[in-house]
């Protein structure tokens, strides 16, 4: 018997106990890894209950709960997935501003609200929040919706994949995820990674570029699209070029119906707004918002055929100083290099 020691708890036990632990775990993620690619979020979220009521495996997963709410997220996204499939993306997203929310306001000029209903348009402007697509969706009620969204929700909300053009992100460069959204963001991608491991680079690219030519082709053919040039950020400082190759698509194959493009800024949301909503959907007290409640504000819609089909980075730095004049607010957060003088 090793000194000091009880019983059966010799360092073999200890070595036991932590294969045990190790293989728990490799079970769980194998389990998750297999209702995801099966676009099962049910099975997602009741794997995960079971996983956390034991004690040893529950600790970890109890700890990423401190950090950011998994499973009041897995709880909202079970009810989304079950709302879109029924009533589609428009109502679903009203109903979960509206429960998770409460007080949210958006303003919609007349113009816009006739654009959005029937013409082919391109939405863009920042992404805060997870709450970003649902904000810009309450608007949009018609069966040719499309959004630029990360690959990972095709199988994770099935029925949101419906109204998804997949774009692979880098979520394994932790850094920029850190910078992008802070520690709880990483969280987020630490799980997302889990389920669905990070494509090549290469590969990555060349199923971006077939997005934003898909985009284009759907704009094209008389749809709406939403795309956020910088991306799933709290900084939008820096855009991204897939809006100036849309555009460029646009300008030189326009399709038969004159398209347009419609700015929006998100405002009044954060992180911390999206964890009190999934908090109180698991039953605890919502935070205040703050001084204003959350807002999307749409600007009016420009014709396409107004942007020349130059180089796309040059499209976005039009597109970008545009943005910032239409929506007051923005243009605090434009670079110094692009404010130039107004247009007005």
């Amino acid at each position: 018997m090793t000194r000091g020691l009880e019983p059966g708890k010799g360092p073999r036990h200890g070595l036991r106990h932590a294969r045990e632990r190790r293989r728990r775990w490799a079970d769980l993620l194998r389990g998750l890894r297999s209702a995801y690619a099966e676009g099962d979020v049910a099975s997602i979220r009741a794997l995960w209950y079971r996983a956390i009521a034991e004690p040893g495996l529950g600790f970890w997963l109890r700890l990423s709960n401190r950090f950011y709410p998994l499973q009041s997220l897995l709880d909202v996204s079970y009810e989304l997935e079950r709302r879109i499939g029924e009533e589609g993306l428009a109502r679903a997203s009203r109903w979960l501003l509206d429960t998770g929310i409460g007080d949210w306001r958006s303003e919609v000029p007349p113009k816009t609200r006739a654009v959005l209903a029937a013409e082919p348009v391109i939405l863009y402007g920042n992404h805060p929040s997870l709450l970003t697509p649902f904000l810009v969706s309450a608007h949009v009620e018609r069966e040719d919706y499309r959004i630029v969204a990360a690959s990972f929700l095709e199988k994770f909300l099935p029925t949101f994949g419906r109204y998804a053009i997949s774009v692979e992100l880098p979520l394994n460069r932790w850094w920029l995820q850190l910078w992008q959204g802070g520690l709880r963001r990483l969280v987020v991608v630490y799980w997302a990674t889990r389920l669905r491991p990070v494509l090549p680079r290469p590969t990555a690219r060349a199923r971006n570029r077939e997005a934003m030519a898909r985009a284009a082709a759907h704009v094209r053919g008389g749809g709406a699209l939403l795309i956020a040039p910088s991306g799933w950020s709290r900084s939008d400082r820096r855009w991204y070029p897939g809006l100036g190759r849309i555009v460029q698509e646009l300008g030189r194959d326009p399709g038969l119906r004159p398209a347009f493009l419609v700015p929006y800024r998100e405002e009044g949301t954060s992180d911390r707004l999206v964890r009190g909503l999934l908090e109180a959907y698991a039953g605890r007290p919502r935070p205040p918002t703050g001084e204003r409640p959350p807002t999307v504000r749409f600007g009016e819609p420009l014709p396409l055929s107004q942007l020349a089909a130059a180089d796309a980075q040059e499209v976005v730095r039009d597109l970008r100083q545009r943005y910032a004049e239409l929506l007051p607010g923005a243009r605090a957060r434009l670079p110094a290099r692009l404010r130039g003088p107004s247009r007005a």
